[in-house]
């Protein structure tokens, strides 16, 4: 048998073919819809937009492009350090949290387009911007188009992040509840798809804090309900019981988690003309 050679190899078909795998589902916008309010509580408290915009590094003149913005997680921040910038989401409440968070900030320089990864966003009116976004929202139907469009979009820099390994999924909660974890493909297929495109790409990473505080109980258990549908009462109570053996109260009433597994995501920068 012929050795296979590393430029032959489809790593859009192996991303599919893992992502058939996965024990998760991509959520649709209904679903983002009912936990925005939870989503951008919890990731308020996270220091993950910290790291990312330091890494980032956007110049001032920029024009910015979030694809995936949820509430405002980067693009408040963003708002500013840059020009412009434009949130894509297809989650009508998470673009109402990040409207209503400007207003109080006064931030002017916002645009929302309540639209998804597979509308025309030509035909919205969304123009090429000089640095494109994508924050931990790669849960797509076919990642070397979306790597495309993101390319096509961007006029100086793509910057995405992905999951490295379980990412923000705790697989000893998994494993509490008794339900299997396949988190699906990571960072590395994104990397080599943009590869066999002819980009270059930049990878850093985004290791977040082995212990995490909140404000109460029921916010510390926020940051595990996400990462499971339809669980029963036998499975709650598991859950939770997980959650209390990793807890520890302090005498403020907050609460801080120490879990083992530390979520990594990969951050991936590429110029669009595909330079080094």
């Amino acid at each position: 048998m012929q050795p296979q050679r590393y430029q032959d190899i489809d790593w859009n078909l192996l991303w599919h073919q893992a992502q058939a795998e996965k024990s998760w589902q991509s959520k649709g916008a209904s679903d983002w819809d009912d936990r925005a309010v939870s989503f951008a509580q919890r990731t308020e408290l996270s220091p993950y937009s910290h790291a990312f915009l330091h890494l980032l590094n956007p110049n001032p003149d920029w024009s910015v492009l979030d694809v995936g913005s949820g509430p405002g997680t980067l693009a408040l921040p963003l708002a500013s350090r840059v020009k412009t910038v434009t949130c894509i989401d297809f989650s009508a409440n998470m673009l109402k949290i990040l409207a209503n968070r400007a207003a109080e900030e006064q931030l002017a320089n916002i645009k929302t387009y309540p639209i998804s990864w597979t509308d025309d966003w030509k035909k919205y009116g969304v123009a090429p911007h000089d640095l494109v976004i994508a924050s931990r929202s790669l849960a797509v139907p076919d990642l070397a188009a979306a790597l495309c469009r993101l390319t096509d979009f961007a006029l100086h820099k793509v910057a995405v992040t992905d999951r490295v390994g379980y990412g923000p999924f705790d697989p000893d909660a998994f494993a509490a509840v008794g339900r299997p974890l396949h988190p699906g493909p990571d960072y590395i297929y994104t990397v080599n798809i943009l590869y066999r495109m002819g980009y270059l790409a930049t990878v850093d990473f985004i290791r977040l804090e082995e212990t995490s505080r909140y404000p109460s109980f029921d916010q510390a258990a926020s940051r595990y309900l996400w990462m499971f549908r339809d669980l029963s009462a036998s499975e709650t109570k598991r859950l939770h019981r997980y959650i209390h053996s990793i807890s520890v109260l302090h005498a403020d009433g907050t609460v801080s988690l120490h879990c083992r597994h530390v979520p990594t995501w990969a951050f991936i920068s590429w110029r669009p003309d595909r330079s080094p």
